[in-house]
C-alpha cells in the first residue's frame, strides 16, 4: 500500500468488465472484490475521488491474470491532470480480455507522447526511417543513452526517450486510446460492400494488413469506417466479410517513411512540407494545417503554400491538371477515391507506395498505402516543375 496525499489506496486490477451502467455504491468500509481477486480491494469513497462513477466489483471478470494497472499510480496521474476520464470510460466499455488483447501484444510497452508525430531513426540521431503519430504503440527493445530502440508495426529503429511513455503510464494511455479495429487478413484486395451481403454493390476495395475502425459487427460482417463521403467522415462506411479480418482492440503503430532527398525540386518540397502536419486533426470543412482540415482542405492548403491554387472540394480538384496512371505517378501527385457515387476523398502521393491524407475525424492526418482503397483517378497538378 501507498499513502497518497493522506489517502490509503490499494493496487487493483482495473478490468474492462466495469460495464457502464453497473450499480454504484457508497461505503465507508472497503468494498471487497470477487474472491478470485484475493487481497485486491478498494475504498469506494476514495476511488470516487478519482472518477465520477464507482463500480460494483462483485462481478469483475478476472481473466486479466498478470495484467493490472496500479490504482495509486492512476490516482497520481489523474490528480495531476496527466490522464483524462476517458481512460476510465474506455475501461467501462472493454472486457478484461479486450484490455489484455491490447497489453499482451507488448512485452515492454511504449506509447508515443507527442502532439503530432515522433521520428523513428535508423540509429540515434540518424536518418529518419519512420513516423509514430500521437499515442502510437511500440515494443521497447533496449535503451541506448537518451534513446530507445523500438519496434512498431513494420518499423524498427530509435526514438528519443523523452517522448515515450513507459510502465503504468503507458498501460493507462494504451487502454484509453485503443480502439476496436479490423486488420485486413485477405491476401489480395478485399471487397467493401454497401450492405452486409455478397449480393450488395461493391463500393471499393481495401488492401491487406490495413487497419480500419470498426463501427459494428453483424452476422459475419464488419462495418468499417472509410474516408470520404463528400468530406463528411461520419457518413463514410462499408461492410467487409469477417472471414478476412482480425477484429480486436489495438493501438495504431508506426508508418515507414523517409524524407525525399537528392533533389530540391518542387515535388520533394511539397511532400516534405505536407509531412510536417502528420498526426494533426481532421476537421470537416476545415482548411487549417495546424488546427484541422478535411481531405480536400488539407490538399488545398499544402499546395497553396507553393502558389498552386486548387478548388475547395475533392470532386472539383480531380478536374485540375493531367490524368496519369499508377505506373507514371510521382510524389506530389493527387490520388482520388470514391466510397460510393462520385469522388469524395483525396490524398497526396509521397512516394514508396504511400499517400498522406486527412483521413477522418477518428484518425486525423495519416499515411496509408496509395491503394488502401481502389483509386478512382490520379492527377498531376504540378506539371514538370
Amino acid at each position: 500500500m501507498k499513502n497518497v496525499a493522506g489517502k490509503r489506496i490499494l493496487t487493483i486490477a482495473l478490468c474492462g468488465s466495469m460495464l457502464a451502467g453497473q450499480a454504484v455504491y457508497a461505503a465507508e468500509e472497503p468494498l471487497q472484490a470477487d474472491p478470485a481477486l484475493a487481497g485486491a480491494s478498494v475504498a469506494v469513497t476514495e476511488y470516487r475521488n478519482i472518477v465520477d462513477s464507482r463500480v460494483d466489483m462483485t462481478d469483475v471478470n478476472t481473466g486479466m491474470a498478470g495484467v493490472s494497472v496500479s490504482l495509486d499510480d492512476y490516482y497520481l496521474a489523474y490528480e495531476s491532470g496527466e490522464v483524462s476520464k476517458s481512460a476510465t470510460i474506455a475501461l467501462a466499455t472493454m472486457t478484461s480480455s479486450d484490455v489484455a488483447s491490447v497489453l499482451e501484444n507488448y512485452q515492454n510497452l511504449g506509447v508515443a507522447n507527442v502532439e503530432s508525430y515522433l521520428n523513428v531513426r535508423e540509429k540515434p540521431d540518424g536518418a529518419i526511417i519512420g513516423k509514430m503519430i500521437r499515442y502510437s504503440g511500440c515494443e521497447i527493445l533496449e535503451e541506448e543513452g537518451d534513446w530507445y530502440k523500438i519496434k512498431s508495426g513494420p518499423v524498427t529503429g530509435y526514438v528519443s526517450k523523452e517522448f515515450i511513455l513507459t510502465g503504468e503510464d503507458a498501460k493507462i494511455k494504451a487502454i484509453e486510446m485503443a480502439k476496436l479495429r479490423a486488420v485486413v487478413t485477405a491476401e489480395s484486395n478485399l471487397n467493401v460492400r454497401e450492405k452486409p451481403t455478397t449480393e450488395s454493390e461493391i463500393i471499393t476495395k481495401i488492401c491487406s494488413e490495413e487497419r480500419y475502425d470498426v463501427l459494428e459487427e453483424v452476422d459475419g460482417w464488419v462495418k468499417i469506417a472509410l474516408e470520404g463521403a463528400d468530406d463528411n467522415a461520419e457518413e463514410g462506411y462499408g461492410y467487409i466479410s469477417a472471414e478476412y479480418a482480425d477484429v480486436r482492440y489495438a493501438l495504431i503503430e508506426a508508418y515507414e517513411f523517409s524524407p525525399l532527398t537528392g533533389s530540391t525540386g518542387l515535388r520533394n518540397s511539397v511532400v516534405n512540407f505536407a509531412m510536417n502536419y502528420l498526426g494533426n486533426r481532421y476537421v470537416w470543412g476545415g482548411t487549417s494545417l495546424t488546427n484541422g482540415a478535411d481531405c480536400s482542405g488539407f490538399v488545398l492548403s499544402v499546395f497553396a503554400n507553393y502558389g498552386i491554387y486548387l478548388p475547395r472540394v475533392a470532386a472539383a480538384q480531380a478536374g485540375v491538371g493531367t490524368s496519369v496512371s499508377s505506373s507514371e505517378m510521382l510524389p506530389g501527385d493527387l490520388v482520388f477515391y470514391s466510397s460510393g457515387g462520385g469522388i469524395d476523398h483525396v490524398g497526396i502521393y509521397i512516394g514508396n507506395g504511400q499517400i498522406i491524407h486527412a483521413a477522418n475525424s477518428r484518425r486525423g492526418i495519416i499515411i496509408s498505402p496509395w491503394n488502401y482503397m481502389s483509386p478512382t483517378r490520379i492527377m498531376n497538378v504540378i506539371g514538370s516543375r
